[in-house]
Order: C-alpha cells, then sequence, then structure tokens
C-alpha cells in the first residue's frame, strides 16, 4: 500500500491514479452515465461537495450516517486494519474525513470519473484514490488487511456478486466487510405502507452498470450471506446490525478461508 500512496503523490494535487479497467465495461465514456436524480443534485448544489448538500446534512441522514460510520470503524478496529483499508467501491469518499480524524487511512477505488473527483477533494491531504473496476483491481493478492464494499453488491444480478465478491476476496489479505439489507422493522413498515422503490429502466443501464438488477431492493438473511460468501472463500465472523430490528442495514464480516 506505501508504494500506492507514493504512486499517488507524484501524480500531483490530483490525487487520482488512472488504470486500465477490464470487466462489463470501462472507466471510459460507458461509465459517465448518471441517474437522474444525481444530475439533478448537481445542477442544483453542484458547488457543494455530495457530503454537504442539504439532503445530507438533515438530522435523520446525519444520525443514520454517524451510527453506520461507527458500526464500519467499530469493524475496522476489530480486525486491527487501521493502516492497510481498501473501500470497493469508495464513491464521492464516504466518511473519508470521519476515517482520517479517526487514523484509519483508506484507499478507494470506483470506476465513475465524477466520483473520483469527488473522492480526491473529500480529505486534504487526499485519500490514494484509484480509478478500477471492482470486478478485475489493479491490487496484488492479500494487498489490504480488510476490503469495504458499501452499499453495492445488492445491486446486480448473482453471477456479477459473485465475481465480484471473489475478487474483494483475492485483494484481501485476511477480512473482507459487505453491507446488506435485512428484514427489519422499518422494511415491514414501508411494505405495509406500499412504499416500493421505482424499478430501474433498461436505458439507465449503461457501461458497467448494464448487471444491475432492475430491482432495487435484495434482502438477505445470514444463510444467504454464508452461501455466497462460501462461494467467494469466504466464511462469516461476525455479523454488525447498525439498529438490531430497527434498522435493514447490517454490515457482515467475512474472514479468508484459513485466515
Amino acid at each position: 500500500m506505501g508504494l500506492l500512496i507514493a504512486e499517488v503523490a507524484r501524480q500531483g494535487s490530483s490525487g487520482v491514479v488512472r488504470v486500465s479497467a477490464v470487466g462489463d465495461g470501462s472507466p471510459g465514456a460507458d461509465a459517465k452515465a448518471w441517474s437522474a436524480g444525481a444530475r439533478q443534485s448537481d445542477l442544483r448544489w453542484g458547488h457543494l461537495h455530495p457530503s454537504q448538500r442539504p439532503p445530507q446534512r438533515r438530522l435523520r441522514r446525519r444520525i443514520n450516517n454517524y451510527f453506520v460510520y461507527r458500526t464500519m470503524l467499530r469493524a475496522v478496529r476489530d480486525c486491527g486494519a487501521e493502516r492497510s483499508v481498501l473501500m470497493a467501491p469508495c464513491g464521492y469518499g464516504w466518511f473519508f474525513e470521519r476515517f482520517r480524524r479517526d487514523g484509519v487511512e483508506v484507499v478507494g477505488l470506483d470506476i465513475e470519473p465524477k466520483e473520483l473527483e469527488w473522492a480526491r477533494a473529500a480529505v486534504t491531504p487526499p485519500m490514494a484514490v484509484v480509478q478500477g473496476d471492482i470486478a478485475a483491481m489493479p491490487f496484488a493478492d492479500g494487498q489490504f488487511e480488510l476490503v469495504v464494499n458499501n452499499r453495492f453488491l445488492f445491486h446486480f444480478d448473482e453471477s456479477f456478486r459473485l465475481r465480484a465478491l471473489r475478487e474483494l476476496a483475492r485483494v484481501a489479505r485476511r477480512f473482507v466487510l459487505v453491507h446488506y439489507d435485512t428484514w427489519s422493522v422499518h422494511v415491514l413498515v414501508r411494505r405495509l405502507r406500499g412504499f416500493r422503490k421505482e424499478m430501474l429502466k433498461e436505458e439507465e443501464l449503461r457501461g458497467w452498470k448494464k448487471r444491475k438488477r432492475l430491482e432495487r431492493r435484495l434482502l438477505y438473511d445470514r444463510e444467504q450471506m454464508a452461501r455466497e460468501g462460501a462461494a467467494a472463500g469466504l466464511a462469516i465472523k461476525r455479523l454488525y446490525r447498525v439498529f438490531p430490528l430497527i434498522s435493514d442495514r447490517v454490515y457482515c464480516l467475512y474472514e479468508k478461508a484459513g485466515g
């Protein structure tokens, strides 16, 4: 990881290493497809970092983000991985500022050029961020003590989830932390009220996004997490629940076989 950070430093103020990527898409024109909601947000608050935009500053979102971050930080510390964390994907630099404040150095990977620009600007000096495909990452086997995958895998079909999870396991020395949604009081109430997110439209799924599921919600139980992990050579070590029974967010800490 030291070599990677040194390489980032040589890139100057950009803080971004551009690498070739393979898989269903590449970090080129196809990967620049943005959802209507993201484009609208950029038009209204494009001068603000996404973490500082009004939707993220609402009290409910701030409370949720606080407990989500504390859950992730607890997993990082339980693994003793404060100096060796990969966040893939890293989005606009999710929690980079908080990780830096708590002494956790993170390397981020994302395929979206715009997300990488925001991730670079999240903290000063910037975290190391790399452009690449989560299904074919430009890292050595076992390069990171802990690899974190937040709010990502459950959006995709089963074959892609397995391929990406195997790649996450490859670059992890021992631990992989994956966010899943599960049944909760929150989900049940929303279902009873008839709330359901709109299905994704086929035209939204361009480039690397073509492997996304049209149905936005995929709810897991422990057995499903164990099954998908086992297919990637991972075993469940611990489940971290953000709010037991109330929140649908669960972080599954996997350990590599023989770890």
